[in-house]
């Protein structure tokens, strides 16, 4: 291998390196991102249940007066 060789090596391989840490760094990201969604879908679901449990209540309420 000529020194050329190896320069266009070293280039290749540092490239790679390149490439490969920002793929890490993107990876951090979106984990974080996705976390982030998760959590939020989360308390949406937790407020959901709790609106219907004060719908469901509303309604036995108002039943209750009919009766």
């Amino acid at each position: 291998m000529s020194l050329k060789d190896f320069d266009k090596l070293e280039e290749k391989i540092s490239r790679l390196v390149n490439a490969s840490k920002m793929i890490r760094e993107e990876n951090q990201k979106l984990r974080k991102e996705l976390h982030a969604i998760k959590h939020d879908a989360s308390q949406r679901e937790g407020e959901k249940s709790e609106i219907k449990k004060k719908i469901a209540a509303l309604i036995e309420l108002v039943d209750s007066i009919e009766e």
